[in-house]
């Protein structure tokens, strides 16, 4: 009988000891995920930890973490990084532009095959360059320092305001601000870019404009209205307008501090060079007035509006909340605690039949 209950007082104590020791096996993970599924506030976000991703107004992710601001003050962007980007994501801001504020923001990506600053299709932002502030954008090839292009019709859309001062690079193909080569189909025209002050100084990639378009692309829409600016093209490209082969676009410079500089057969303001060959055997579509797509034919037009979508919707599915991807795991790490705690307990339960037919058979 003793020996019984010797038996079953062991079995209870390895049994809490277990279960002890699965809970605290599993609870870093556990909190870990609850504390990365909770939603931050912050005021500032800082590139040296990893990309940005503004996947809403008034919210951005980074490093698998969601974090709120309030975009009527904005969103502070610092720090140096030659590793991490920034991304607006497809359609974020339209009619709500998202409020960017640049405080000595370096971002050099040109050896990582990644844009410094993309902002994609149908998303709309204002950067403030902060007073006193030296921010840089350089990108690696086939992408604009500052990205904004139109793709299909479907424009990102940007207005640079601040007392502060932009550098924005572009790599080959693409502008400094503006449009970028793409792989696909679709050519680099530029989106809509308004530069109402700060002092910026653009320098386009190799056929990528200094601000407007890149390779093949037109300027977009530019609208200049204040601020010191400077515009490089790269090769047969324009300083602000098309790129190689594009046309200017719809160009609104009115401010009296600009200084543009064309490449080779490009216009210092206009189209880029060799503009009037570019339609030979291709066909165009008329997106908007300002702004030509061109494709090689109309059966690949088809193809690249179809691909073109297919790459919307992807786009759209990572704008999912990281807060989902932290939830599943919280269900998830339960799940496991409780089924290990079901084997155990029928391993116990086995155990002490195994003890009480033991202590029969000693009683007898």
């Amino acid at each position: 009988m003793i020996r019984g209950v010797a038996c079953l007082m062991r079995l209870k104590v390895k049994k809490t000891m277990f279960l002890l020791g699965v809970f605290l096996l599993i609870s870093p993970v556990l909190f870990s995920q609850m504390a990365m599924a909770e939603e931050q506030p912050t005021d500032t976000l800082n590139i040296e930890n990893g990309n940005i991703s503004i996947s809403e107004v008034g919210k951005a992710t980074q490093a698998g973490n969601t974090y709120t601001f309030s975009n009527d003050r904005g969103l502070r962007l610092t720090g140096t990084s030659d590793q991490y980007g920034i991304t607006v994501r497809y359609g974020v801001g339209t009619g709500n532009p998202v409020k960017l504020k640049l405080d000595n923001l370096q971002i050099d990506t040109s050896k990582n095959d990644l844009c410094a600053f993309s902002i994609l299709e149908n998303a709309s932002v204002v950067i403030e360059l902060m007073d006193g502030t030296d921010n840089r954008l350089t990108s690696a090839d086939y992408y604009a320092g500052l990205q904004a292009q139109n793709l299909g019709g479907k424009a990102g859309e940007v207005r640079i305001t601040g007392t502060g001062a932009l550098t924005a690079i572009g790599g080959r193909g693409s502008a400094g601000i503006g449009g970028a080569q793409n792989i696909t189909h679709w050519y680099g025209t530029g989106g809509n870019i308004t530069i109402d002050s700060g002092t910026i100084t653009a320098a386009g990639g190799e056929e990528g404009a200094g601000i407007g378009g890149g390779y093949k692309g037109d300027g977009g829409v530019i609208q200049i209205s204040g601020g010191m600016v400077t515009a490089r093209g790269g090769k047969y490209a324009a300083g602000i307008g098309g790129g190689h082969y594009g046309l200017a676009g719809s160009l609104d410079t009115t401010s009296e501090n600009i200084n543009a500089q064309g490449g080779d057969g490009a216009d210092a303001i206009g189209n880029g060079a060799d503009y009037t060959e570019k339609n030979a055997g291709e066909t165009v579509i008329d997106v908007q007035q300002s702004t030509d797509v061109k494709v090689d034919t109309a059966s690949t037009a088809r193809s690249a509006q179809t691909a073109s979508s297919r790459e919307e919707e992807a786009r759209q599915d990572t704008t999912e909340p990281v807060r989902k991807a932290g939830a599943g795991s919280i269900i998830l790490s339960f799940g496991l605690l409780l089924l290990l705690m079901g084997a155990e307990l029928g391993l116990c339960k086995r155990m002490e039949k195994h003890c009480l037919e033991d202590e029969r058979s000693q009683g007898q």
